[in-house]
């Protein structure tokens, strides 16, 4: 019906109809589509990229941006990896394989391969379990996770941006409506209750540290115990039979100098509004935030992003000695991939919000970055 409104549309008619959008114009030499299949179903798909390959034959020139793997080595001539906003490798898409693609993407090594954990955790218990978890989180949608989680062990999940891997913990906290069964420690963990969850014993630190994780207008003092103050009841004294309640200054200073001296928190004083701190700063005091609750698990989501070198290496070493000292489990969410290599027992792979496999840290690099791709079927380590 060529009267239906566009926003009557299904999502892949309305993407068909943008492209003969830009068709209709005669002027039109280049076409550039951005990621044209991620909203679409695999028969969508399969249409969309014989069009594109229609055109292409009749002279129109298309730049296809995408991170599926096996659609670029279909359709293209030309293969252009990118890394880290830098162009690293252009191939031939006749004379490349998914592999090579994948190793380029990935790049790096891990640069101490003696600092890689060998712990196998799993001998330990099933501290979480996820079953058929669906978050509906605005640009990182999870449909359908299933993930156990080992007593005491640190669990990684990487992937790409927008892929679903920030879903994961949002949804777990309750921070993004969520639908499925999760248990933890063998007792249902209700989902949607933010409260209920912090109350069992789990923290966590969010990727957004400034909208989420901090009360910027506020001393480093007050956010470092803020969370244990209203989930727990701590640092407060009680008059009058409890009738009258008042924060316990004395005792909140001493353990926010405790956490300012161990997370080498550069400072003033523990009196410093969280606004004033650099964001390598910010992130060590919402590790602090998360560490005074004495959890047993702990989400961490993206703990160095936007930092410094410096500051980055503090953080994770932070994180390592939470888990070895504490025996906190660790759930670390994070786009770098080199990261979790060096500090997580095993690592899950997130695409299109589903888990494409779980690696060891020392697995191929090629294999990380073919499950980031969605290319299950191409890695050669056990997943």
């Amino acid at each position: 019906d060529p009267d239906m409104l566009v926003s009557e549309m299904p999502v892949g008619h309305r993407q068909f109809t943008e492209i003969a959008r830009e068709m209709d114009r005669k002027s039109t030499k280049l076409l550039v589509l951005d990621e044209p299949t991620a909203v679409l179903t695999e028969s969508e798909a399969d249409t969309m990229l014989k069009a594109a390959r229609k055109l292409a034959d009749l002279g129109l020139s298309i730049i296809f941006i995408t991170h599926r793997l096996s659609e670029v080595l279909e359709i293209a001539d030309r293969l252009i990896v990118l890394r880290d906003g830098q162009v690293v490798r252009e191939l031939e898409s006749s004379k490349t394989t998914p592999r090579e693609v994948a190793s380029l993407m990935v790049g790096r090594e891990i640069k101490d391969a003696s600092s890689v954990r060998s712990k196998d955790s799993e001998e330990s218990e099933i501290v979480l379990d996820i079953k058929d978890l669906w978050v509906d989180m605005p640009g990182e949608q999870v449909n359908g996770v299933n993930l156990q989680v080992h007593k005491g062990e640190i669990l990684g999940i990487g992937g790409l941006a927008g892929q679903g891997k920030l879903g994961i913990s949002n949804g777990v906290m309750g921070l993004f409506p969520a639908e499925g069964e999760v248990h933890y420690k063998g007792e249902i963990l209700p989902l949607n209750n933010p409260v209920s969850v912090l109350s069992k014993g789990i923290a966590f630190v969010s990727e957004d540290r400034r909208g989420v994780g901090l009360l910027l207008d506020e001393p480093i003092d007050l956010n470092i115990v803020f969370t244990a103050m209203q989930i727990q009841g701590r640092f407060i004294k009680n008059f009058l039979g409890g009738l009258v309640k008042w924060r316990d200054e004395k005792e909140i200073s001493r353990v926010a100098r405790e956490y300012v001296d161990s997370l080498q928190i550069k400072c003033v004083s523990e009196k410093q509004e969280a606004k004033e701190l650099s964001g390598g700063n910010q992130q060590k005091v919402c590790l602090a935030k998360a560490f005074v609750l004495e959890p047993d698990l702990l989400f961490v989501s993206e703990p160095t992003r936007g930092i410094d070198v410096g500051a980055k290496s503090v953080v994770l070493e932070t994180l390592r000695r939470q888990n070895r000292e504490h025996g906190t489990t660790i759930i670390m969410t994070s786009s770098e991939l080199e990261e979790l290599r060096s500090i997580c027992d095993r690592i899950a792979i997130v695409s299109e919000g589903k888990i494409f496999g779980i690696l060891p840290p020392t697995a191929d690099p090629a294999d990380f970055g073919l499950l980031m791709l969605g290319e299950q079927e191409e890695v050669k380590s056990g997943v």
